[in-house]
């Protein structure tokens, strides 16, 4: 990969499982976090092109919010004040937002100037 990633097992620790877009022979690396009641976080990185990650929260059938990003350069867990998010950082000096996933305790997506 051309990127820093934690290995799989990280994710299933921190109760992800493989989600339905998981394909390793293409190079798509995809976790699901469910959260019941038909609502679930859906993580997604990629080495084919420039890198790349999508993140996705469903409810009820419905994307309450999908984020795709090219460029990465590292994606890191990190846990502040009991709030666990993943983090995501790019490569390339204009892509100064760096974005975070908060996966508990509730799942939502910050955006970060840095």
């Amino acid at each position: 990969m051309n990127y820093e990633v934690p290995e799989e097992e990280e994710f299933f620790i921190r109760g992800f499982g493989y989600s339905q877009e998981y394909d390793h022979d293409e190079g798509l690396f995809s976790f699901i976090k469910s959260y019941g009641h038909d609502e679930y976080l859906v993580f997604t990185h990629s080495p084919m092109g420039q890198g790349s990650v999508t993140v996705k929260l469903v409810v009820k059938g419905e994307d309450v919010f999908r984020v795709y990003k090219e460029r990465i350069s590292q994606i890191s867990f990190q846990t502040w004040s009991g709030q666990k998010v993943i983090r995501v950082y790019f490569s390339e000096p204009s892509d100064s937002r760096d974005f975070l996933v908060y996966y508990e305790p509730r799942p939502r997506l910050v955006c970060v100037k840095m």
